[in-house]
């Protein structure tokens, strides 16, 4: 079998497409690509690489970027999709800037005049898988940045729906198969033009035809057609396409959720039409919501001291990395390190057992957080606790730290737990690490001179 080729006409159009989807071909049992869009090349991060290079990259090595936990979900539905036919539908996680972000994928069979058979595959943003610990000026530039980006796409959109419009069949054939809800309406008097197939199916109508010549009113319940038309007059209000969610009920009155964008054109004889695009992200979202819930699961349990129920290592050195970077753009308030020990662990491991040893290091634990109760509190070792004293506790540290000094008098005299303190704070190092290592030093006097007195009686 041959690699199908669109005329050059055809081609420039569909690469040119601000539309995120790619077409793909089956030859001598291999997926080629055909075409990628545009909206492709920004969607997975190729914009301004060269084409033919991702072309080859895409036909060696397609999901290269793919977290590994999806590789086999992607293969299997890709073998379903090659061998059984029908639609292709997966979510999976793909690696861009640093970030796993997630994509939905959504595809269809075309078949063409001589019987060729292409698959064309739309995807679909649906965020970050994770976002990193961020301040908030951060997020709020982050996320300016990516509605920026969105806005510039959905702005080639708009000049695009018109060349659209006017598409020969081969490239009616795939708006039709677009798993997008795409539709047109007279602004004047609210009446379909066109749709296609996936709007019909979502109208509950056999076919787009059923469609054209109705209003929303003619289709809908009440409340979803006013909804509807409210959403229809801020996009015709706007210099610009209107992209949002919302919650609507289809024709059937089935809940569900869409991430939508209108824009208004005017056609070839002047008239003033709205176009609409809409993607059931109904399912996506519930994944979404579903991958999200089971990492922070994941990350506090890795995160979470199994004996003591308080922050481990790990989340000590997440706070530590966040806190470096802050000092090397100088925007870190001010800290102090406490770092603390139980004092005669071992010999109590060694005489009364493992499980008294628990016991001290839970009671040690106790006191601790009672004493720094507005403050991280982490176990970074058998024996070793470490405070990040911030706001209202860095202010009161010395009388905090003196509080264990009072706790340790009372432990001398009535053979209590005695925990040896060493604090320091910032001032202007390079790292947590070295306020941390003036703290150790300060705690280990500590314990010496809290372990001689015990000895002296």
């Amino acid at each position: 079998m041959e690699k199908y080729r669109y005329s050059d006409e055809e081609l420039k159009l569909l690469e040119n497409s601000p539309i995120p989807f790619a077409i793909y071909q089956s030859v001598d049992k291999r997926v080629v690509t055909i075409v990628l869009s545009e909206g492709f090349f920004e969607l997975s991060g190729y914009k301004g690489m060269d084409k033919k290079e991702i072309y080859d990259l895409m036909d060696n090595d397609m999901y290269h970027d793919a977290h590994p936990d999806d590789i086999s979900s992607i293969n299997n539905a890709v073998y379903r999709f090659v061998t059984e036919g029908g639609v292709y539908d997966v979510i999976y996680r793909i690696k861009r800037d640093g970030e796993y972000r997630i994509i939905h994928s959504y595809g269809k069979h075309i078949y063409k005049e001589d019987g060729t058979r292409l698959a064309f595959i739309w995807y679909t943003d649906q965020g970050a898988f994770v976002g990193d610990e961020l301040n908030e000026n951060e997020e709020i530039s982050g996320e300016y940045a990516r509605l920026q980006q969105e806005n510039e796409r959905l702005r080639k959109e708009a000049d695009a729906s018109r060349k659209i419009l006017s598409l020969k069949k081969s490239v009616s054939d795939l708006l039709t198969n677009m798993p997008a809800m795409t539709f047109s309406k007279d602004v004047d008097t609210g009446k379909y033009l066109a749709c296609n197939q996936s709007f019909a199916n979502y109208a509950h109508k056999d076919t787009p035809e059923g469609v054209v010549g109705l209003t929303d009113l003619e289709i809908f319940d009440e409340d979803t057609a006013l909804h509807f038309i409210e959403d229809d007059k801020k996009a015709l209000a706007m210099d610009k396409p209107y992209i949002f969610y919302e919650d609507v009920l289809d024709a059937a009155g089935n809940p569900r959720q869409f991430q939508t964008t209108k824009l208004k054109f005017t056609d070839d004889t002047g008239r003033e039409c709205l176009l609409g695009l809409c993607q059931d992200v109904t399912d996506a979202m519930r994944i979404k919501r579903e991958y999200t819930e089971k990492l922070a699961l994941v990350q506090n349990m890795a995160e979470v001291d199994a004996l003591t129920g308080i922050k481990n290592k790990n989340a000590y050195k997440e706070r530590e990395n966040l806190m470096n970077g802050r000092i090397q753009e100088h925007r870190q308030p001010e800290f102090a390190i406490v770092v603390l020990d139980v004092n005669d662990l071992k010999r109590i491991n060694d005489t009364e057992g493992h499980e008294a040893g628990d016991k001290c290091i839970c009671d040690a634990c106790e006191i601790i957080c009672r004493t720094f109760k507005r403050s991280p509190v982490y176990r970074v070792g058998g024996d070793e606790f470490v405070v990040i004293s911030q706001d209202e506790d860095y202010a009161r540290s010395e009388e905090l730290v003196g509080l264990i000094t009072q706790h340790n008098e009372e432990a001398l005299s009535n053979g209590g737990l005695i925990i040896a303190c060493g604090m320091a704070k910032y001032d202007k190092e390079t790292s947590v690490a070295e306020v941390f290592e003036a703290a150790d030093r300060r705690m280990y006097e500590n314990k010496k001179y809290l372990k001689t007195r015990k000895d002296n009686g």
